[in-house]
């Protein structure tokens, strides 16, 4: 007499995730659904936004910096790399019936990023306006490597 076996499910309600996995799953979907409008800067600290696009004849940076001022910011580049750093310093101040909150974030930051060609370093230009920094740097198929610091100007 052979035993008659019923037929096993291969997948579970939870998004085709084998059956002994579901609860887990759920629990992990729970705990990422908390932290929906978690800002990783809070842990991390702060890192500015950066875009990069190639525009004629040359790459242009885009980094949000608001409430920095050229002072705060310094912008080098070595070889291909182009890093921009700082400290930021910013705060919040909340006053309601008697008391008062003030939220302040302070730190330092770096952001590198490889530019997709070699540029003519005398040529790199940025600004800083609206809190926005803005860094053009022109091709140079003929630049050599080196390691120079780009002045910032107000816009």
């Amino acid at each position: 007499m052979t035993a008659q076996s019923k037929p096993v499910a291969t997948t579970s309600p939870v998004r085709g995730v084998a059956p002994f996995f579901a609860p887990l799953q759920r629990e992990f979907d729970r705990v990422l659904a908390d932290f929906s409008g978690f800002d990783l800067s809070d842990v991390l600290g702060p890192s500015p936004r950066m875009d990069m696009r190639e525009v004629d004849g040359g790459v242009e940076l885009t980094v949000e910096l608001p409430g920095m001022t050229e002072d705060d910011v310094h912008i080098d580049l070595e070889d291909d790399v182009l890093t921009v750093s700082g400290e930021k310093k910013s705060s919040t101040e909340t006053r309601d019936k008697g008391f008062r909150m003030v939220e302040r974030r302070y730190g330092s930051f770096s952001r590198s990023v490889r530019l997709p060609a070699p540029v003519k370093a005398d040529g790199i230009k940025a600004a800083l306006k609206q809190g926005v920094l803005t860094v053009t740097a022109p091709l140079d198929a003929d630049a050599s490597s080196r390691k120079i610091s780009i002045p910032i100007k107000s816009a």
